[in-house]
């Protein structure tokens, strides 16, 4: 397996607030954290959270420091699959003094009593070591040689079950299907997340309208980027 060096990036929140990251050397690691953190892409420089807030597909864990950091009455669960990205989740939450208000399951979202297989760890060429630690990557090579780890499905109904979401963001490489599909869907008040193309065992393809389908009963849903995907997608409950 690569190893690679870990060393310390200096951020800023979308509200300004200093931000360190502990990164790993020659991986997506700072493109993941400038996106979150700098460029703002999940829109929360204007968005005031209290209460719950959900991080699914915490990777690093900036999308919850930035929360946490900005938000100080805000508490988020975050979901990450991956041994060492959620090691690194709680290394950067130590790091921003946000410990004591995050909750890290180390787990996958699914349906319920489904059990979730992740790839990760990908040897071989450059894209696949740099796309290492992106769980079930869905632009590395599927031969690749890979690390995988397997967990009983954690639901959205079982993040949800002592309290509503005020906001919930969701980022997990084509997992974002399953997990929509749970009845704690409609305890989110506001979900933002990707949506990504990848191939169902029916023999369809995940879409806009496979989100619709999945959110529309419940909320309104908008959506970025190529119709084709893969896009952003943005649902606000009724």
């Amino acid at each position: 397996m690569a190893r690679y060096d870990l060393y310390r990036g200096w951020f800023r929140t979308p509200r300004g607030a200093p931000a360190v990251v502990y990164l790993r050397e020659g991986t997506n690691d700072f493109n993941t954290a400038q996106s979150c953190l700098t460029e703002d892409e999940y829109g929360l420089r204007d968005r005031h959270i209290t209460g719950l807030a959900l991080d699914i597909g915490g990777y690093l864990g900036t999308v919850a420091i930035a929360v946490l950091a900005d938000n100080p009455t805000a508490r988020v669960i975050c979901v990450e699959p991956v041994p060492e990205n959620a090691d690194l989740i709680e290394r950067n939450a130590r790091a921003n003094g946000v410990s004591e208000r995050l909750t890290l399951v180390r787990g996958a979202m699914g349906r319920a009593g489904e059990s979730i297989t992740v790839r990760y760890a990908y040897q071989g060429g450059e894209n696949e070591l740099h796309h290492a630690y992106v769980g079930n990557s869905t632009i590395t090579a599927p031969e690749a040689e890979h690390s995988a780890i397997t967990y009983p499905a954690t639901t959205l109904s079982d993040l949800t079950a002592e309290e509503d979401a005020t906001w919930c963001k969701i980022d997990c490489e084509g997992g974002e299907y399953a997990a929509l599909d749970d009845p704690g869907v409609a305890r989110s008040a506001h979900i933002t997340g990707e949506w990504h193309n990848v191939p169902f065992p029916d023999g369809t393809t995940g879409s806009q309208a496979h989100i619709r389908a999945l959110l529309e009963p419940t909320h309104d849903v908008t959506f970025t980027g190529p119709v084709d995907g893969p896009g952003g997608f943005t649902a606000v409950r009724r």
